[in-house]
């Protein structure tokens, strides 16, 4: 791109032919022409790398004034001793004395100024010879076994609650990560929807052949990364998997251990928008004298997305996030995979930016030289089955009229045997929703935390409290759940001989709580599941329940496997005041999806009233 051209105009240093004097009007000699030169406009190019956008100005050639040549030469400097060319040995004021002034490196290609610089497309990931030094692998290998922690410019690696190594600037030629992006762009994306996790990902990196960069990092990953790795930790590594992960807003992968067949080692080398820095601004200062030193460019913690690792309890069971490592551009992380590992990847709040990853395993076989592997936890115990209470229950101090005549039961049992659901609006009388909902605000209703965080996260009413008795409402509406005249009623509505039922919770649900898929014990047998909402926010902020055949291929679980959302029998969306009646054969299990923070202010929260019937 040129800039307009300037032939037709006439420079500034030009002037117009002075009137003739007196002595030439009779001369006949002929007026000489103004000084001939070369007239070439200033050409601006737009230029851009060959792997690059980048904008670049290029000035080739500049053309100065008369003016500007004798504030260059000096006062002494006259047209007449000009030694240019296209100077006139004229004294006349008409002539232009202009020069051309030409640039020497015209020629030459401009250095382009980049604000993503990217790598020559010819190029290959290089692995940061810095962290390859043998001193460097020898101490943090010594560290690495007996677990102390070890810091340095290069690595920084964490023992608790288990051992975790950070490679900070991985890549020794940290350009390449906008190659690598630039590639991201042509790949074909999956959205993976289940229980323990929502992103996209792509296919097996081994299977990407045709983007450079990509397969040039998934090479280093399994050349010098995997022996470097495998040096360190002293594991043999063989293999390795791995694929391109995208996490929008709202998506996150929930507590897991990733221990799977002959995975040893996880990693995932952080892709996060980067910019270059800005130059150092003053700390904030406000009225009262407090500073605050203000974050420029990269990844903020406040974007979410963090590797969170969680301690666990004397069972081994995972309890609570104690460490968090946010991504940070060209770091790679990695970990032992074991019955101890277990982390999840937290929510991503940015609604601009994505969290970019190349994340996988490295494969070998199981160590020799190591102290036997702890024995996986205990699975979490049945909740045993019980018959109703036989107290005295009056349903229509809480059931709406409509659902207590047997037309409209009939009604509801011929929508059982035709969907094996049903939803039951505005269940509980108006005066009885309002008296509940001002009882579950109490101060007074005690709430226990409700785990193992790799099953389940939410609170529910405390068992001591309910057992110290009282008039409460929260207790009388889970005596009404329990007792012999609303198992009968439901019997009515679904023609079941009803005969048990596992111990009903009141649950409160807030922003990050969830369940996953349970065991195979806990759907083995046939079911009702009546699930009471109390307050829901919406849809769109999660918490709908859903029912999945995880033996059929349609659901993930914690393995890791299987379909999405798409696969699902039945999903029971949040609805206040609404009764969803759900008959699961054998086989059919049911998680509640995650609650996000993005859509549920923290002080906001809804509850479930759940219960499971058998015959």
């Amino acid at each position: 791109m040129s800039s307009p051209s300037r032939d037709n105009e006439e420079p500034s240093s030009s002037t117009a032919p002075a009137d003739e004097g007196p002595g030439s009007s009779g001369s006949g000699a002929e007026a000489r022409p103004p000084a001939k030169r070369r007239m070439s406009s200033t050409v601006i190019e737009i230029s851009d790398t060959d792997t690059d956008d980048s904008d670049v100005c290029a000035v080739n050639s500049y053309q100065a004034s008369a003016d500007e040549v004798k504030r260059i030469r000096g006062a002494d400097y006259s047209s007449s001793s000009s030694s240019s060319e296209y100077s006139s040995d004229s004294e006349a004021s008409w002539e232009d004395d202009s020069i051309l002034v030409e640039d020497d490196k015209a020629d030459v290609k401009a250095v382009k100024a980049q604000l993503n610089p990217r790598a020559n497309r010819m190029d290959d990931p290089k692995f940061n010879p810095k962290i390859k030094a043998q001193e460097l692998i020898d101490r943090l290998q010594l560290n690495w076994k007996e677990q102390k922690d070890f810091k340095s410019p290069e690595v920084t690696l964490t023992c608790e609650p288990f051992r975790l190594c950070l490679l900070h600037d991985f890549l020794e030629n940290p350009e390449m990560i906008n190659n690598i992006v630039d590639d991201m762009n042509t790949l074909d994306w999956s959205r993976k929807k289940m229980d323990l996790y929502e992103f996209h990902q792509t296919a097996d990196l081994a299977s990407l052949t045709w983007q450079r960069s990509i397969r040039g990092i998934y090479e280093l990953l399994k050349t010098e990364v995997m022996s470097w790795v495998s040096a360190v930790t002293g594991l043999r590594l063989r293999s390795v998997s791995a694929s391109c992960s995208l996490y929008g807003p709202g998506d996150h992968l929930l507590v897991h251990d990733d221990l799977l067949a002959d995975r040893r080692v996880a990693f995932i080398l952080y892709l996060a928008p980067w910019r270059p820095p800005a130059p150092q601004h003053a700390p904030l200062e406000n009225g009262a004298g407090d500073r605050q030193a203000a974050e420029w460019g990269g990844w903020s913690r406040s974007m979410g997305g963090a590797l969170q690792l969680l301690a666990r309890d004397a069972a081994g069971r995972p309890t609570e996030v104690v460490h968090s490592t946010s991504p940070r551009n060209n770091m790679l992380a990695f970990f032992k995979v074991g019955h101890e590992s277990y982390h999840q990847v937290e929510e991503v709040l940015s609604l601009e930016l994505p969290r970019l990853s190349i994340n996988g395993w490295f494969h070998g076989p199981e160590p020799e030289d190591e102290p036997a592997m702890e024995p996986e936890p205990p699975p979490l115990e049945l909740p045993t089955p019980q018959p109703p209470h036989s107290d005295i229950v009056v349903l229509n101090q809480w059931i709406e009229a409509t659902y207590m005549s047997p037309r409209s039961r009939m009604q509801i049992q011929t929508q059982m045997e035709r969907e094996s659901e049903v939803c039951l609006r505005n269940l509980f009388l108006p005066e009885k929703v309002q008296e509940l909902m001002e009882a579950l605000e109490d101060p007074d209703v005690q709430w226990e935390w409700v785990g193992p965080a790799d099953q389940r996260r939410y609170r529910r009413v405390a068992g001591a409290w309910l057992a110290a008795g009282g008039a409460h409402a929260v207790r009388q509406a889970l005596l009404l759940f329990s007792s012999a005249a609303f198992v009968r009623l439901l019997g009515d509505c679904t023609d079941l001989a009803l005969a048990r039922l596992e111990r009903p919770e009141l649950q409160r649900w807030g922003p990050a709580d969830y369940t996953l898929l349970p065991p195979r014990a806990h759907y083995a047998a046939p079911r009702l599941d009546a699930l009471l909402y109390l307050g829901a926010a919406g849809a769109l902020c999660g918490g709908h329940t859903t029912y999945v055949a995880p033996e059929d291929g349609g659901a993930g679980g914690a393995g890791g496997a299987g379909g999405g959302a798409d696969a699902a029998l039945v999903s029971v969306p949040p609805a206040h005041n609404a009764l969803s009646l759900v008959y699961c054969d054998a086989g059919a299990a049911s998680f509640r999806k995650y609650v996000s923070r993005l859509t549920l202010p923290p002080q906001r929260c809804f509850y479930v009233l759940s219960c499971v019937y058998r015959e």
